[in-house]
């Protein structure tokens, strides 16, 4: 590539015109501090993956939808807040000749969710033990309940529902994300003491789900219309 762009000739036959430069680099810039998201209010939901997955997530007004039937919500969420993990994994195709790989094709990717709760409650507990949405106890809140964790050979499949919002009033701009099909690949260390509260974390493994035509995640954001 050229070190200098060349100048651009007029189809007319008219004198080049030079390309233009930058006469002020902070004015040139495009800049959105409206587009900066902090999501400081969300709420995680889970439903067995037999649940019916939904269609919208928005009211006509912009408006999140509430939670459609057989959807949980876990209760707080420590500050670390929700993680999404990526990774792509590539197999290399190498040459005597070349010392740089002639080809280079995808053969994985994954999507994992990393979230902590901070209420240690029947349905959290459930969660941890394995257990199906079904299986769990009727009332979240109630300080009286019973699991029995036995030997498994594969986890449920659950899907997960996150509403978030970002700011207030006319100004708040809302996240929903729908995790199709997934499943627990990973727990965080649970510790009772003294001093920390009992944090309950969870990795889930976000996989396609064949129901919907092959979808695995979908993100959308809105605001809310004026009438």
């Amino acid at each position: 590539m050229p070190d200098t762009m060349p100048d651009i000739t007029p189809l007319d036959g008219g004198a080049p015109t030079p390309p233009q430069t930058i006469a002020d680099l902070q004015s040139y810039m495009d800049l959105a501090p409206s587009n900066v998201r902090k999501h400081g209010t969300m709420l995680m939901a889970i439903a067995d993956y037999s649940t019916k997955a939904p269609e919208k997530f928005f009211g006509e007004d912009g408006l999140p939808l509430r939670l459609p039937e057989g959807y949980k919500q876990m209760g707080y969420i420590t500050t670390k807040g929700i993680v999404e993990k990526r990774a792509v994994k590539t197999d290399d195709t190498t040459m005597m000749q070349d010392l740089e790989p002639v080809r280079s094709d995808l053969s994985s990717s994954t999507r994992d969710l990393d979230v902590t709760f901070g209420e240690a409650n029947a349905w959290t507990e459930s969660l941890r033990a394995g257990l199906p949405v079904s299986a769990w106890p009727a009332d979240k809140n109630s300080k009286t309940w019973s699991i029995d964790e036995k030997s498994m050979s594969e986890m449920p499949k659950y899907r997960i529902y996150l509403i978030a919002q970002d700011g207030v009033g006319a100004d708040a701009v809302y996240r929903v994300e729908f995790a199709y099909k997934a499943s627990i690949s990973g727990f965080g260390d649970r510790t009772m003491d003294r001093a920390d509260s009992e944090d309950l974390g969870f990795t889930f493994a976000c996989l396609t789900d064949e129901k919907t035509g092959g979808k695995q995640y979908t993100k959308k954001s809105s605001t809310k219309t004026t009438a």
